[in-house]
């Protein structure tokens, strides 16, 4: 009688399990990836050509035609030519701490990116020795000072073991990527405070100087006042 009660029970578990699973609706998931894809076409002169649609083109991933959800047509009218000579003063300051912040999403609808090119300096503090970084900083900083176009914006990241932290969102701001990249060479918590960029250069040069200077030269002279010393 026990066994023939506890089989019953047994029974009545499963087939209510499985009129509950018939009763919920079946869901199934769906995930998709948005790529997005840089075209410049041009003719046989260079000059590019207006007027094309999603229509004039085809996307293939291994073999397999991709469907064109969106197509955009923007217009860099700098991206060819030289970069206007910037005229203003720089207004350059040394912060004592860099603040990391996130790149803000483009909301829908938003012109925010529109005609603009984007650009990230990403700098791997981790690999690279002191004389390497200091490069690659100045080579920034000489970018955004002569090559940069008004309609570029430019995000500066920064990996130093753990994280990548985003130093300035996307900006056209010139002298405030100046300021990031400045503060990066000369180190944070210096106590500067603001600066022009004239007041730091001297500051900045003597630390240049200290660390690009070659090791040969240090240890000849180091030589030469020891022969001294022998022949006194």
């Amino acid at each position: 009688m026990r066994l023939l009660l506890i089989a019953a029970l047994l029974l009545a578990v499963c087939a209510s399990a499985q009129q509950s699973s018939q009763n919920e609706p079946f869901t199934l998931s769906v995930s998709s990836r948005l790529v997005i894809e840089t075209v410049s076409v041009t003719n046989k002169s260079g000059h590019p050509i207006d007027g094309l649609a999603a229509k004039d083109f085809a996307v293939t991933e291994d073999g397999a035609p991709q469907t064109i959800r969106f197509f955009e047509h923007q217009q860099l009218a700098g991206a060819s030519t030289e970069p206007p000579a910037n005229t203003a003063p720089e207004q350059v300051k040394i912060y004592d701490t860099l603040s990391r912040t996130h790149i803000q999403p483009e909301a829908p609808a938003s012109t925010r990116f529109k005609n603009r090119r984007l650009l990230a300096f990403c700098f791997d503090m981790t690999s690279m020795p002191p004389v390497d970084q200091l490069r690659s900083l100045r080579a920034a900083e000489s970018f955004v000072r002569t090559q940069m176009h008004p309609d570029d914006v430019i995000a500066i990241l920064r990996y130093a073991g753990g994280s990548v932290d985003v130093l300035q969102d996307f900006t056209s701001d010139r002298n405030r990527l100046l300021s990031i990249l400045e503060t990066m060479v000369v180190g944070e918590g210096q106590g500067f405070g603001e600066t022009s960029s004239d007041d730091s250069a001297s500051d900045t040069d003597k630390t240049e100087e200290e660390l690009l200077k070659p090791k040969p030269r240090a240890a000849a002279s180091a030589d030469d006042d020891q022969a001294g010393d022998d022949n006194k």
